[in-house]
């Protein structure tokens, strides 16, 4: 396997990663069981020890937690779990990869760490085992992920990651919106632009002081409104031209000039709020709260629940917020499903020499079983579930739990380190919304999703090219989309001088190598 260059290396700050491994705590949960490198092989029935670099998330680590110690005796597997927290974890599993001390599994690596170590020979390829992770091999087929999971192979078409897998595409993200003012000034739910129009403007009539439509930030009201537009999901604003074979930047297209025209003229009649790319989550829900806005693009499940609850304290009891289909634009009824591949655990590539390597493999793979997926999402059957008429229910103080998230967190369950399949059923549950399950139904059912954006297989070389570029034209197109919609740049006199602009900045080049990549 090609080695990294030199250059390379240096770039991944070796002597610093000697420093943080020294410096990251070891929550070693071995029990004084022989560590698995003491190259002797272990009798069948002694556990053997595998090390991990894990992400601190949801409630802090604890090796006591019963799913963790039930999946370590199911195993028969020891965990040195090195803690890491979450705030800076993608840089220091950076470092750690680069170091000679790479644990035997390094969880929550994203894509850009993949696919930028992929190929380098630091990186187990996962694919070249795949007759040894038969469980992994089944979800990818039942999940149909082999396209999505295109986006993760090196440009030498291997797959170098333990991919993390959503069983479903789901309706997690939509228009929110006043559903008891909607009911008592006789309006319907809009469907379309014209409708969002005509009933963002009825609301302004009824509150002048309010602005109907709010929202967080730019990035959010795009990723959750644009694929209605066409201008999402892309790749760092490229997109894949099926029809021209070629990548094509979609910051500069007449679809998304049409886009931040309707929010300018939202912005112009008062009908969307001046803070909508600049409000923080608590002000937002203020704003909301006390109607003076009454609808917004967002997560839903859960924080429909939340905002109902602060919308009744602060407005009254007929306060009613709900989720409602995908708002049709240019490109149709079209939502945004996000990748179902977030993250993924990596192997380093000398794990492939050591004596407890079967094992290794034989311990991911059971992750992705039934037996295990259902122990990592549900809890123990019997203690923190039953299964009733063929449906799993959790029990007990799961089931009568304020905040199940938690719940689960604090037993070891839904682990965003270890758990690496989320079925889409008990995603349902632990939201708690009928809503979001009906229109996740009726949203595979009617091709609302659009496919995930196809990610150009780029060389070391290419991906420090991109890197050169991508900030400077990104930070370019973020401030002329802020003056766009806040009318301090014309979109009738100022649009092609900005399309010139932003491509003498680095989209010609980028275009360049993109493209490149296909031939």
């Amino acid at each position: 396997m090609e080695k990294m260059t030199k250059n390379r290396l240096g770039r991944w700050i070796k002597l610093t990663a000697v420093t943080l491994l020294a410096a990251i705590p070891l929550a070693a949960c071995s029990d004084g069981a022989k560590t698995a490198e003491s190259g002797e092989a272990e009798a069948a029935a002694e556990p053997v020890t595998l090390s991990m670099l894990y992400s601190n998330t949801g409630s802090p680590f604890n090796k006591d937690w019963p799913i963790f110690k039930e999946l370590l005796a199911r195993t028969n597997v020891n965990l040195d779990v090195q803690v890491v927290p979450e705030s800076d974890y993608q840089s220091k599993a950076k470092i750690v990869l680069s170091s000679d001390k790479i644990p035997d599994m390094v969880t929550n690596v994203n894509q850009a760490n993949v696919l930028e170590l992929g190929g380098t020979g630091v990186l187990l390829p996962i694919s070249d085992y795949m007759d040894k992770l038969p469980n992994l091999k089944k979800r990818i087929e039942d999940f149909k992920m082999e396209d999505e999971l295109e986006n993760w192979k090196s440009p030498d078409g291997k797959l170098y990651v333990l991919p993390y897998l959503t069983e479903s595409a789901s309706y997690n993200r939509s228009p929110i919106i006043r559903t008891d003012l909607l009911e008592k000034y006789g309006l319907k739910a809009p469907t379309n632009t014209d409708e969002l129009y005509a009933v963002l403007k009825k609301f302004k009539e009824i509150y002048p002081d309010s602005y109907p439509l709010t929202g967080t930030t730019a990035e959010d009201l795009r990723s959750m409104w644009g694929a209605a537009w066409g201008v999402e999901p892309n790749y760092k604003g490229f997109i894949y031209n099926e029809q021209t074979g070629s990548y094509e930047y979609v910051y500069t297209s007449e679809v998304y000039k049409e886009y931040v025209a309707y929010l300018n003229r939202l912005i112009k009649e008062g009908l969307a709020d001046p803070e909508i790319f600049t409000s923080n989550y608590d002000q937002l829900h203020q704003k909301i709260s006390t109607s003076k806005s009454m609808m917004y693009f967002f997560w839903n499940g859960q924080e429909i629940s939340q905002i109902n609850l602060l919308g009744k304290e602060n407005t009254g009891p007929e306060f009613q917020m709900a989720m409602i289909p995908p708002i049709a634009g240019p490109a149709g009824q079209k939502a945004l499903a996000g990748n179902r591949i977030d993250h993924g655990t990596v192997i380093p590539a000398t794990a492939a020499n050591k004596p407890y390597f079967d094992q290794l493999l034989k311990f991911v793979d059971y992750l992705y079983s039934e037996e295990g997926s259902d122990l990592l999402t549900w809890g123990i059957e019997g203690q923190n579930y039953i299964v009733k008429d063929g449906q799993k229910e959790f029990t007990g103080e799961l089931k009568n739990s304020k905040n199940l998230n938690k719940a689960l967190w604090d037993i070891g369950s839904a682990n965003g380190s270890l758990t690496l399949v989320w079925p889409f059923k008990w995603f349902a549950t632990i939201l708690g919304n009928e809503d979001f399950e009906k229109y996740t139904v009726e949203a595979n059912k009617n091709n609302w999703f659009t496919p995930a954006a196809k990610v150009p297989k780029l060389s070391s070389d290419q991906r420090d090219e991109e890197s050169l570029l991508i900030a400077g034209v990104n930070d370019y197109y973020a401030k002329m989309q802020e003056q766009f919609v806040y009318g301090k740049a014309s979109i009738d006199k100022d649009w092609d001088s900005y399309v010139k602009e932003i491509h003498a900045k680095g989209v010609d080049q980028l275009l360049k190598i993109y493209n490149s990549t296909l031939k």
